[in-house]
């Protein structure tokens, strides 16, 4: 099933590894900078949760990644690893899961008003 909903149009989920400014000598760009790595766009939702599915974003084998001003981060999302039962799964953890897991789900489910925006 795939699905849109207009409050997602436009948004998609990063990442962020690092907040950081820019010094003097390489222009005068005072607004903080995030260096960022995407996920991909929010199109496919699963059935039987309602909860979009997404992975890492890549680009010629690499994980696709940008620098974007912080005031274009619009806000936190929670992901869930989706679990595919795997041995190679056990070896998860919470500081290494992000980056071993393959899928997410996307947790509609962890902030109320993340919920009604998109139901």
């Amino acid at each position: 099933m795939t699905t849109f909903n207009s409050y997602l149009q436009g948004l998609r989920l990063a990442q962020v590894r690092v907040i950081f400014t820019l010094p003097p000598q390489l222009g005068r760009y005072d607004q903080p900078l995030a260096y960022i790595k995407w996920f991909t766009p929010l199109n496919t939702m699963d059935e039987l949760t309602g909860m979009y599915i997404v992975s890492r974003s890549t680009r010629h084998h690499r994980r696709n990644a940008a620098i974007v001003p912080v005031e274009q981060i619009a806000r936190s999302c929670h992901l869930m690893a989706k679990y595919s039962g795997s041995i190679t799964e056990k070896g998860w953890t919470s500081d290494t899961v992000l980056e071993l897991a393959t899928q997410f789900y996307v947790n509609t489910y962890s902030s109320i008003e993340l919920f009604l925006l998109i139901k």
